[in-house]
């Protein structure tokens, strides 16, 4: 029998804390058999026109992607666009403003490490990030490079995760402009791996009242029953279920690209839905 045809719509690539390029990416996706991928980078689109040519180069399509982080409730969640115009003013400026303000937490990480008497230079971060938007995942890296940390977790654990010396917040646009941006672009806005965050009083109520239009289910960090319960909630209010594998890089595989997706029939829902924004 004929496998499916699949989406995973959920990968980084070097533009953001991935290492791999759009191209190879592509590659991958090609060799697992999907028909389609998204690069969702975190708060950049740098990488979407090289993405689109090498799908149609590999033969894969590729839908434009990125993922906010935005704060709601006192919490940190994370919000995927799709489809959307990567030349739409106000995306654009979003994603270069967010990376100004990642590079200059990193300026003040680095600074707060210093101050813990680890001394790491922001041009060797910026290094390690490459054409990418810095985060911390990249001061982890140093750390490990530098034998500060037994691993990239201990950097996290120890030093840079919440509550630790060198924490530092990171700038975040509020939840309904995230939503409105992506929107107004003519994409769809998708929660990305909510986990029990989806049992939240109220917090999914205001994130549809707000645009939202689907529910990233199938993800590593899901158990089977999540997956169906968040299934279903998007089956029961309306929204596209999606799913990806999150892929980042080898070393820190969850789960290799194509193990988690978007069934065609929901990857079909989905472009009907950024399609219905443009008519």
């Amino acid at each position: 029998m004929e496998q499916e045809r699949t989406a995973d719509l959920h990968l980084h690539s070097f533009y953001s804390d991935g290492n791999l390029s759009p191209d190879e990416l592509a590659a991958r996706a090609s060799e697992a058999g999907l028909a389609a991928i998204s690069i969702t980078d975190h708060d950049t689109i740098d990488g979407q026109r090289e993405a689109i040519e090498a799908g149609r180069r590999r033969g894969v399509e590729v839908v434009t992607g990125i993922e906010f982080g935005v704060e709601e409730e006192g919490i940190e969640i994370h919000i995927l666009g799709y489809l959307f115009d990567a030349d739409d003013p106000a995306m654009v400026e979003a994603s270069t403003m967010l990376g100004r303000a990642r590079e200059a937490r990193a300026g003040r990480i680095v600074e707060k490490l210093s101050g813990a008497g680890i001394v790491l230079g922001l041009g060797e971060v910026m290094e390690i990030a490459g054409r990418g938007t810095v985060g911390r995942l990249h001061v982890a890296r140093l750390l490990l490079e530098r034998g500060h940390v037994s691993d990239i977790q201990d950097a996290f654990n120890r030093l840079i995760g919440n509550g630790c010396p060198a924490y530092v917040p990171r700038r975040m646009l509020p939840m309904r402009e995230v939503i409105s941006i992506i929107v107004e672009a003519g994409g769809v806005a998708v929660w990305a791996h909510p986990g029990k965050n989806i049992a939240r009083k109220g917090l999914l109520d205001r994130m549809v009242a707000a645009g939202l239009g689907g529910l990233e289910a199938w993800h590593p960090n899901h158990s089977p029953d999540l997956i169906a319960g968040i299934a279903a909630q998007a089956s029961r209010r309306g929204l596209v279920a999606t799913g990806g594998s999150d892929y980042h890089f080898p070393e820190a595989m969850k789960a290799r690209i194509g193990r988690y997706f978007t069934p065609l029939e929901s990857f079909l829902k989905l472009k009907e839905r950024a399609s219905g924004h443009l008519t």
